[in-house]
């Protein structure tokens, strides 16, 4: 498959069947794609693995904590905690990634555009294995102090998202795409 049509074929998936995903295969996706992206070698992250059930239900306690912390909010959400723990649990495997910062901001942003790159490619290769995944990394869910705490995120660290990994059995029909040109603005000089 050319790159160009993996590219434009590869779609976010939620929906996984039971087959399980090794975290051998994870990783040796992660090094391939590590490969294709040229960096510095001050750059810094690291990945958390969930991929056996134990590990998915403590992702799960992870990521519900903020919720059952509030006493109101885990009576008033208890059905649909519940329903966010079994989904979880359900994801076949789950990298979280987390990048090393900086306190010089373009090192900052540099060492966070490399994961970025590096997750990207990964994905891309992932795609070519039926190997569907979805990034997720604005949910407030995850996007607290809580669920930072309890992922051992350190004061110099930036969570950068969570994958939820698995096999799929139907891709989803992908969407229109937005034309470049109506991003591009000409620089013009005063």
């Amino acid at each position: 498959m050319s790159l160009r049509t993996l590219i434009r074929e590869r779609r976010s998936i939620r929906k996984f069947n039971d087959e399980p995903v090794s975290q051998e295969v994870v990783m040796n996706l992660l090094q391939k794609a590590d490969q294709l992206c040229a960096y510095n070698g001050d750059v810094r992250w690291r990945y958390l693995y969930a991929g056996t059930f134990e590990e998915r239900e403590r992702l799960a306690d992870c990521i519900s904590a903020k919720i059952l912390g509030n006493s109101l909010a885990k009576i008033a959400l208890g059905t649909v905690i519940n329903r966010l723990r079994k989904w979880i649990i359900k994801v076949p495997a789950n990298l979280i990634t987390i990048v090393k910062t900086d306190l010089d901001p373009v090192k900052h942003d540099e060492a966070y555009g490399t994961l970025c790159r590096i997750l990207q490619s990964f994905q891309l290769l992932a795609w070519e294995q039926r190997l569907g995944m979805v990034w997720i990394t604005s949910e407030p869910i995850i996007q607290n102090d809580v669920f930072y705490n309890q992922i051992g995120l350190q004061e110099d660290e930036r969570f950068v998202g969570l994958l939820q990994i698995g096999y799929f059995d139907k891709a989803p029909k992908g969407s229109e795409r937005t034309s470049a040109e109506y991003f591009l603005t000409e620089f013009a000089t005063k």
